[in-house]
C-alpha cells in the first residue's frame, strides 16, 4: 500500500458523500446509487462465479506464464473482488449494453461477472497467455459463459478490434497501472463512445499518475457523470445529464 493510496483512501473516507443516495438531486444518479451501486439482491449467478474462484484458490494445477510455472491459486490472487465483480454484474443488468469489452481477462472472474446477466451478450476480453486462456475458457464453457470471447494478446490493438464497432456498450479497463497507459487507452476508446456508453476504470488510485489521468477523464466536456467509488470509477456520456462528479461512499454487503 503506497502513501498515495493510503492518503487518498483516508480522504475518500472523510469526504465521500451520497450515502444511500442522500444529497443526490439528479434522478439518474439517485437511481444509480440506490438501485445499482447499493442494490442487495442475491443474484444466483454470484454464487456460480464465486464457486469458480474457490476452485481456482484450491487448485493444485500450475500454468506456464511468461516462461514461468505459476500455481493457479497465485494467478487467481489478483482477481477482481467479489464486491466490484457484483457491481459490474449490476451495471450490465441495469443498463443492458449492446456489447462489453474488458481489457484484461486475468483468470476470467470479471469477464464472467460481466457475461452473467445475459447469455447472448458478447463479452470480448484479452489474454496474453495461451495456457491461461485455454484453462479459463474451459471453466467458462462448462459453467455456461459461452458468450465470453477471448482474444490472444494485449488490448493495445483495441483500435483494430473496435474498427467495426459503432459504439462501445460497457468498457471495463483493468489493465492500466499508469496514467500514460490510461491516457492511451482513452485516446482510442473515446473515439468509440456513444451517448449510452459506460466506462468503468479500475485502479484509479493505484498511484499519482493514474489518479491524474482519472481527473483528466472527469474533466472532459463529453463526460457528463462520473462516480468515484475509490476502487473503481464509473463514467457516463449521456448529453441529457447535467455534468457532475459524485464521490459515493460504498461499503457493500457481499452475496454469494
Amino acid at each position: 500500500m503506497t502513501f498515495h493510496y493510503l492518503k487518498n483512501y483516508l480522504r475518500y473516507l472523510f469526504c465521500s458523500r451520497h450515502w444511500r443516495g442522500y444529497g443526490v438531486h439528479s434522478p439518474f444518479a439517485f437511481d444509480l446509487v440506490t438501485n445499482v451501486i447499493r442494490e442487495e439482491l442475491p443474484y444466483y449467478k454470484y454464487s456460480l462465479v464465486e464457486k469458480i474462484r474457490k476452485l481456482y484458490q484450491t487448485s493444485k494445477k500450475s500454468l506456464e506464464v511468461d516462461g514461468r510455472t505459476v500455481p493457479v491459486p497465485e494467478l487467481a490472487h489478483g482477481e477482481i473482488s467479489p464486491a466490484c465483480g457484483q457491481l459490474l454484474f449490476r451495471l450490465v443488468n441495469k443498463y443492458k449494453p449492446a456489447n462489453v469489452v474488458a481489457t484484461k481477462m486475468g483468470m476470467g472472474i470479471s469477464s464472467m461477472y460481466l457475461a452473467a446477466p445475459n447469455s447472448k451478450l458478447p463479452v470480448v476480453t484479452f489474454c496474453e497467455s495461451e495456457s491461461v486462456a485455454s484453462f479459463v475458457s474451459g471453466y467458462m464453457k462448462q459453467t455456461g459463459f459461452g458468450n465470453v470471447f477471448v482474444i490472444k494478446g494485449r488490448a493495445d490493438d483495441l483500435s483494430t478490434r473496435l474498427a467495426d464497432v459503432d459504439a462501445l456498450g460497457l468498457l471495463y479497463v483493468n489493465d492500466c497501472f499508469s496514467g500514460e497507459d490510461l491516457d492511451r487507452r482513452m485516446e482510442v476508446c473515446l473515439r468509440k463512445r456513444g451517448e449510452q456508453s459506460i466506462f468503468v476504470i479500475d485502479h484509479i488510485y493505484e498511484n499519482a499518475s493514474m489518479t491524474a489521468a482519472w481527473r483528466r477523464l472527469q474533466a472532459l466536456e463529453e463526460v457528463r457523470v462520473t462516480v468515484d467509488l475509490f476502487h473503481i470509477g464509473i463514467v457516463f456520456f449521456d448529453k441529457k445529464l447535467q455534468k457532475e462528479d459524485y464521490n459515493v461512499r460504498y461499503f457493500p454487503k457481499l452475496h454469494f
